[in-house]
């Protein structure tokens, strides 16, 4: 009886490292994603600008895609951290 006790907490404990494991490559990747987006919006707006100053449509096209970019990936970064 007192192999099995011993046996059950082992397993707890192996079970929680991997967790742990796992919690904290979800925390790295999603930092790394948030710090992505904000660095894809801040150089979206800059381009954006830079073509509005040239007047040159196709940049400011491009640039708009870009901070839509940086956006979803800010906000998604945001949504998964806020429900997990």
């Amino acid at each position: 009886m007192g192999n099995l006790l011993a046996s059950a907490s082992t397993a707890v404990l192996a079970t929680s490292g991997y967790m742990r494991a796992i919690t904290n490559l979800k925390t790295v990747l999603l930092s790394l994603g948030s710090a992505i987006g904000a660095v894809m919006l801040v150089y979206g707006g800059i381009k954006f600008a830079m073509a509005f100053r040239q007047m040159d449509q196709q940049g400011e096209h491009q640039a708009v895609y870009s901070v839509v970019a940086g956006g979803i990936l800010v906000g998604l970064s945001a949504l998964v951290t806020a429900l997990t």
